[in-house]
């Protein structure tokens, strides 16, 4: 894929398996002006996609970080939205795109930011929840008895104490939700019609059509949407090993 970003289409034809001739980066211009033969603005669907995402993990993890804390301290009222999280993560989104599809339209929000980052934003934090309670439920509760010796309330607690002894937990929790968001293609296909919305993964599929596939362009679109995901791994690669501790605390 890499390689063949910087060869053009006549080239990939005669070889497919064969070096590029010269490092041209024609393809990735064009992808990102939307020049001819493109005619595709790629480069505003990677804009667009960089702030879905930025905004849908950021309101996930807001959600998701005090809301786990609180599921933590147990009771009959958090077992049961405990319970209740379980259930909304079994049920498949694709099961529910015909009525969000409706309710946007109805309330105004279908082809916007704010319609699709809601959708990403609901259909991550029960994920994100259950994953957050699993990480506070072994969290040290002898910190939490002394700052209230200390006279701090228990948001003071939570806001003080608690998150800044947590913050392994919100970025594990960026780290889970940010390939959902990034990678999403169905609701971005079906919610997001418009060029000036439309995200890079439904923009891949416009760089082929029934009649013609410009390979060198799609490869190099291919490239340019999977360069954020590994700089997000390699950025915080440390940290993905303890996602996989946090989910085998006993709940």
């Amino acid at each position: 894929m890499v390689y063949s970003s910087f060869k053009t289409t006549d080239e990939i034809y005669r070889n497919i398996w064969s070096l590029p001739s010269a490092l041209n980066f024609i393809n990735y211009a064009e992808d990102l002006s939307g020049a001819p033969p493109v005619l595709i603005p790629f480069g505003d669907f990677l804009r667009n996609s960089s702030i879905i995402a930025f905004v849908s993990v950021a309101g996930a993890v807001l959600i998701s970080v005090p809301a786990g804390y609180v599921l933590s301290k147990r009771s009959r009222a958090s077992d049961a939205l405990f319970y209740l999280f379980l259930i909304m993560i079994a049920i498949p989104p694709a099961a529910e795109i015909i009525p969000i599809f409706y309710i946007l339209k109805d309330i105004g929000l279908y082809a916007s930011y704010l319609g699709i980052i809601l959708i990403y934003v609901t259909f991550n934090i029960p994920f994100a929840i259950v994953l957050a309670r699993s990480f506070f439920k072994a969290f040290p509760r002898e910190l939490e008895e002394a700052a209230r010796i200390d006279g701090l309330s228990d948001m003071g607690t939570f806001l003080r104490i608690v998150i800044p002894s947590s913050l392994v937990i919100v970025v594990i929790l960026a780290i889970v939700t940010f390939p959902n968001v990034w990678n999403e293609l169905l609701y971005a296909q079906v919610m997001l019609p418009t060029d000036n919305v439309k995200t890079i993964q439904p923009g891949l599929l416009l760089l082929s059509s029934q009649f013609k596939i410009n390979w060198g362009n799609l490869f190099a679109g291919m490239v340019m949407s999977s360069l954020p995901m590994i700089a997000f791994y390699i950025l915080f690669q440390r940290y993905i090993v303890k996602t996989s501790i946090v989910g085998a605390i006993k709940g």
